[in-house]
């Protein structure tokens, strides 16, 4: 089966998930998420270096984030597209997305693979989140989201995702993502990504590597974030 068949296969297994749908918090308040891929020209159209899956899922390497953020924000790209469904189109869209998060992905790929004589860009990963239902609202960092409870729902899914596209390196953001690949593959983690990140550095699997590392946009001195980077390309080349 091709991969592209493979992805639309588990698309629709994570079309009927309601896991994630009536969330609360300890205190009443609203922590359910938008389940995106209910509607398949919803989620096959949002141009985005987050949701652009179909066009890299031959890439060597894959990155994990923590959660695509509010729902409101995707449907924009959406729009944007749906207007002018055409492959320029796309492209520009996906150009002209301006974020910290992807300026400063960029920067440390970018700065760290030229050591290695190496040159690559965000389109050569298959990037994709450990929680795949969107937020409601439109914050990124309110308490409208249990990242624990909803990570640990959406692990299965993440692991499948791995099992089509087959990466030699698996590159995570942040804490939950981490957390997340720990529970499906039985291996170990700390209590914290710092202590994650210093007492491991990274998990050696069977197929591939899983290198955690910061946020880029956390506040950790770029020279060990550009650090961190540069172990990629030792398992990129061999």
């Amino acid at each position: 089966m091709r991969k592209n068949d493979e992805l639309d296969n588990l698309f629709k297994q994570m079309s009927i998930c309601t896991k994630c749908k009536n969330l609360k918090s300890k205190k009443g308040n609203d922590q359910s998420l938008i389940n995106i891929f209910e509607n398949e020209c919803f989620y096959k159209n949002i141009p985005s270096i987050w949701t652009d899956w179909y066009n890299r899922l031959d890439a060597k390497i894959m990155l994990v984030g923590q959660d695509w953020g509010p729902f409101i924000d995707m449907n924009k790209f959406h729009e944007l597209y749906i207007n002018n469904p055409s492959k320029k189109n796309w492209k520009n869209i996906i150009e002209q997305e301006k974020s910290t998060t992807k300026r400063l992905l960029t920067k440390y790929l970018v700065q760290s693979a030229k050591n290695f004589n190496i040159n690559i860009s965000l389109d050569d990963i298959y990037i994709t989140n450990a929680i795949m239902c969107a937020r409601k609202g439109n914050n990124y960092r309110g308490s409208n989201i249990n990242l624990k409870v909803s990570t640990c729902n959406c692990s299965e899914f993440l692991k499948k995702q791995i099992g089509i596209v087959k990466p030699k390196i698996i590159l995570t953001l942040g804490y939950y993502p981490i957390y997340s690949l720990s529970m499906r593959y039985g291996f170990k983690i700390c209590s914290t990504l710092t202590e994650t990140i210093e007492t491991y550095g990274k998990f050696i699997l069977d197929n591939f590597v899983i290198i955690p590392l910061y946020h880029p946009a956390s506040q950790i001195k770029k020279e060990i974030q550009l650090n961190q980077y540069m172990e990629i390309w030792n398992y990129f080349k061999k």
